[in-house]
């Protein structure tokens, strides 16, 4: 044995009892404990100690953290006495290898298995040797099989097109450094997995000792306790005739359950979710609900066996599921529109099924917020995120009204911050990070009065009454005219167009020549008077055109006519609106903050200020409205002014002379309201201002970082809207009030909406860290074409992988980026997957597979991981608008043999300001459903307590029992016309004969 292998054998066996020569002569008390050991312990810690850091610095080997923690705590306590502090130095450091060599990346997963529920007897399904009836626990060393017998704790999973891999997280080669190889299968794609070039595996799952790997051959659901798989494709379920460690050989199949069949065989993605209540499995933890996607619909695979459809002839492409009992589907392979809805019990078509829509480029579908810019299609899904080939948008997600839900948009260019309002954002702006100064510039400016520069799209084109007029010969582009432009750079069209003869006219935007499609499109008028349009495009190249177009049904010899033609540069729009401000005299972009993303504008005077354009969007009428975003020294003038120079409404924020902010309206018909604020306007730190009109209160509101401050009645203030306003930063429209130069502005926002008192102060909150010095909002690199994304429920960091990288966010904060310049894990910036648990992160790019790790603490090493309870609430929630009975969701499912009792506690409310609708009810239900038989409720609902309702109204709370899925649901009754959100409580009491359920 060696020194160290001494030191350690004599270090376990030191106790504190008696020194004896014969019988305890490691012991530390009595007579002659200390002279015979105290000397020759402190020696071994001081072995154990070096020997550790010898080892650790020649080859960066650290075995996995549990099976190492019972020395580090033994060095804790001896080397304590020798030198205080010195067990801090014991650490496991930072990795950043690369796993596998390949380019055919299909997923990554890190599987943490410490996240899973505890098993029934309240220990971990993994423990040591607790699955070593496995066939997998007795495999030899080889090729495909590691040394390691039980499952890792934590299993970075590698599915490429063919093959896949699981490796050990936490252990480590002692040679190479990176996670150990447990268990893999060959490339032939015929064994327990079935793939193969023509029907390749596309995605994997893991949870709850369960494996969910989707190919063109199915889905494949592997049982590491049960040490068994299935394959459901589209004829239904079948057992796979071999175990875990038969996955290389060809294996039979059994019989068909053709009730458990999917819409289809390919598998686009897989999804999984334990809810409360699910049956227990074998092994006794709780059984996932299953959600796949495939080409011809999503299927659900319930815990009791129960396969139900959600069909669409398109198919989805992405699908998760939620805690509350909803699902999120991404239409098609590559679609812009995602859809939620319940998780459901039967099966029925997509238009039955979706509740809510989210669209990636507008608010086309019905949606209720959008999910970033242009013409971005949805590539990538994560809690609280998604990804398009354009850009990635974080959510905040009001379940119970989503169209109020708050995004953000991040690209690596600009930064919106939280845009609260779903589909009634208006206008996103001053969040770009280009710094320097900018300078108007006019790039076209055309009166109609001339034809010059003019090119036909067939038609004869002409000058009459000073407009253009353009005659229709087939082709829908009327005319163009070509003028400079600067790649890159965003501009503001202006054009007054209306239709002659034609039945309508439109204006778009092209490359120089329109040499291709469109780069921006206007709006679409019948009317036979000139009427204004305005849009932004950014340009592509040096020349761009403007062209008047026709629309359908337009004949030979029709006419559409357009005039005083204007493109100037512009402050981008990053709302889904893309209606920019124009950059008049000259401005200065600077950090916020040394090595800060966020910029700020300053150098506003009278001839240096933002306008856009009139604009339909700002007009309200008489409802809701905000504007907010950050200022700091403001020492006199205009903030913003929509309006006109002296007629019709407005409204401004200004610096009001006694230091402070003040917010005022007025419906230019002499109603008006006004508020100041109790904080100073003056301080260098920038503050967080926020204005509202509440149409439901009918008061204007003026907040300070994320306080109310100021607010005052304005329900006699009439309508806002005035076709002649425009909206503008540091000056009023007439001239007057120009901000002080070292004014400075960034992300300002606005809508047709009215914030919550939380939404505004997790704005404040959540935007304020990115004002610190080096702080990071943006995509890392310069690709905005998100991959993939992972969200660690650890930590609540998401990781976004796109064509340059990877960059890792802990809210609107980006706080690290790996690249092929800062890792050896990966040569490649190409990001297919990523996935991060806790400080373990996987990136599969177009070259390799890499694995990077977070340092660790040793005494942190001790304290980490457990598993988290099986208990937690169970929750009901949904929302009604009509008094259709609804029923709600998670279900409990009812197994033959069982009788049960069910109480809810059920909340409802009106959602706004004011409950109009405040109900409460308490309800009990009992069932039981005999062998062979359906769920029946016993007897009656009987109530708890006394129903609450504040009016007499339709609305109720109840069970009903449903016999095609077998489970018993909560049921309740909405009001016409009112938008009440309900969320209840449900506890559980059931015998069951033949299943045994999770904790409730």
């Amino acid at each position: 044995m060696s020194e160290l292998d001494d030191a350690l054998y004599r270090a376990a066996r030191y106790n504190n009892g008696a020194y004896h020569p014969e019988t305890n002569p490691y012991g530390h008390t009595g007579k002659g404990g200390t002279l015979a050991n105290w000397v020759r312990s402190l020696r071994d810690g001081v072995s154990i100690y070096n020997g550790m850091a010898a080892m650790w610095n020649s080859i960066n080997f650290v075995a996995e953290r549990t099976a190492v923690a019972s020395i580090l705590q033994r060095c804790q306590e001896l080397v304590a006495q020798i030198t205080m502090g010195s067990t801090s130095a014991l650490a496991f450091p930072a990795l950043d290898k690369p796993l596998l060599s390949t380019g055919a990346v299909a997923q990554v997963y890190v599987y943490d298995t410490r996240l899973d529920d505890l098993a029934a007897d309240g220990r971990r399904w993994n423990e040591p040797g607790r699955c070593s009836a496995m066939s997998y626990w007795h495999e030899a060393q080889g090729i495909y099989a590691g040394v390691k017998r039980d499952v890792p704790a934590v299993v970075a999973i590698t599915a490429l097109r063919e093959q896949w891999y699981f490796h050990d997280a936490l252990d480590l080669d002692p040679v190479t450094g990176a996670p150990r190889l447990w268990r893999a299968s060959n490339p032939t794609g015929n064994g327990l997995v079935l793939c193969g070039s023509a029907a390749p595996i596309t995605c994997v799952f893991a949870l709850h000792g369960y494996i969910y790997i989707g190919s063109g051959m199915g889905l494949h659901v592997i049982s590491l306790t049960g040490d068994w798989c299935d394959r459901y494709d589209n004829g239904g379920r079948r057992r796979r005739l071999g175990t875990f460690a038969a996955r290389n050989t060809v294996l039979q199949e059994g019989a068909v359950i053709a009730s458990a069949a999917l819409p289809a065989t390919a598998i686009n993605s897989v999804h999984a979710l334990v809810y409360p209540g699910a049956p227990l499995d074998a092994a006794g933890m709780p059984i996932p609900t299953v959600l796949v996607t495939t080409g011809a619909g999503a299927a659900v695979i319930h815990p009791t066996g129960q396969v139900v459809h959600i069909t669409r002839s398109g198919g989805f492409g992405l699908g998760q599921l939620l805690p509350d009992g909803r699902l999120v589907l991404s239409l098609g392979t590559g679609g812009s529109l995602i859809e939620i809805g319940p998780v459901p019990y039967a099966t029925q078509t997509d238009s039955a099924w979706v509740r809510d829509y989210a669209q990636a480029n507008s608010l086309g579908g019905g949606a209720a917020y959008v999910l970033g810019p242009s013409t971005g299609l949805v590539s990538a899904m994560a809690p609280g995120a998604c990804g398009t080939n354009q850009s990635l948008t974080l959510i905040a997600e009001d379940w119970g009204n989503p169209s109020a839900s708050m995004t953000s948009v991040i690209t690596p260019s600009y930064a919106t911050g939280w845009m609260p309002g779903g589909g009634g954002i208006r206008l996103a702006t001053l969040c770009d990070s280009d710094t320097g100064p900018v300078a108007a510039a006019n790039v076209l400016a055309d009166d109609g009065s001339a034809t010059l520069g003019w090119v036909s799209g067939g038609g004869a084109v002409s000058s009459v009454a000073g407009e253009i007029q353009v005659t229709f010969a087939g082709n829908p582009i009327g005319a163009y005219k070509d003028f400079p432009t600067v790649p890159g750079k965003t501009y503001v069209v202006r054009a007054r167009r209306r239709r002659g003869s034609a039945p309508t006219a439109n204006i778009n935007v092209y490359p120089g020549g329109v040499s291709s499609g469109a780069i921006a499109t206007g709006t679409s008028t019948t009317s036979a008077t000139p009427v204004e349009d305005s849009f932004q495009f950014v340009a592509i190249g040096p020349t761009t055109a403007i062209a008047i177009m026709f629309g359908g049904g337009a004949a030979a010899g029709q006419t559409v006519l357009l005039d005083d033609v204007k493109v100037d540069l512009a402050a981008p729009d990053r709302s889904h609106k893309g209606k920019g401000l124009i950059v008049n005299g000259t401005l200065q972009r600077n950090p916020v903050a040394t090595g800060a993303d966020v910029v700020a504008w300053s150098g506003f005077s009278a001839s240096n200020y933002l306008e856009q354009p009139p604009s339909t969007d700002l007009d309200v009428g008489t409802g809701d409205l905000y504007h907010c975003g950050w200022v700091a020294n403001l020492t006199t003038g205009y903030v913003l002014r929509r309006g006109h120079a002296t007629t019709g409404p407005w409204y401004r924020l200004v610096y009001n002379g006694g230091g402070k902010y003040q917010f005022d309206i007025s419906d230019g018909a002499g109603a008006a309201a006004s508020v100041q604020s109790v904080s100073p306007a003056t301080s260098s730190a920038y503050a967080f201002v926020c204005i509202v009109r509440r149409a439901a209160t009918g008061n204007i509101e003026l907040w300070v970082n994320g306080a109310l401050e100021a607010t005052a009645p304005a329900a006699a203030v009439g309508s806002l809207s005035n076709a002649a306003a425009t909206l503008r930063y540091g000056l009023h429209q007439d001239g007057s009030g120009a901000l002080h130069s070292g004014t400075a502005l960034t992300m300002w926002r606005s809508g047709a909406y009215a914030p919550t008192s939380a939404q505004i102060r997790r704005m404040c909150e959540d935007e304020r860290p990115l004002l610190a010095d080096g702080a990071k909002c943006l995509l890392g690199g310069t690709s905005s074409a998100v991959a993939s994304l992972d969200r660690d429920p650890l930590t609540g960091r998401l990781a976004v992988g796109t064509g340059d990288g990877v960059s890792v966010f802990a809210g609107l904060r980006r706080v690290a980026y790996y690249d092929a310049d800062v890792l050896g894990a990966t040569t490649s910036d190409t990001v297919r997957s990523v996935a991060l648990r806790g400080g373990h992160m996987l990136i599969g790019t177009a070259t390799e597979v890499g694995f990077v790790g977070d340092a660790v603490g040793g005494k942190e090493a001790i304290a980490a991981g457990g598993a988290r309870p099986t208990l937690r609430p169970w929750l009901v929630t949904g929302r009604t608008t009509d008094a259709t009975p609804t029923a709600l969701g998670p279900r409990i499912a009812v197994g033959e043999r069982e009788t049960g009792t069910a109480i809810i506690i059920m909340k409802g409310r009106t959602y706004g300001a004011s409950a109009a609708e405040d109900l409460t009810y308490h309800k009990r239900v009992d069932w039981y459903r005999n062998a062979g038989g359906n769920v029946m409720i016993r007897g009656s609902i009987l109530p708890v307590s006394d129903d609450d309702e504040t009016t007499a109204s339709p609305c109720d709370c109840t069970f009903i029992a449903d016999t095609a899925s077998q489970t018993i649901a909560v049921q309740v009754t909405g009001k016409a016309g009112a938008l009440i959100v309900w969320e209840g409580t449900l506890t559980v009491q059931r015998r069951s004969e033949e299943t045994i359920y999770a904790a409730q």
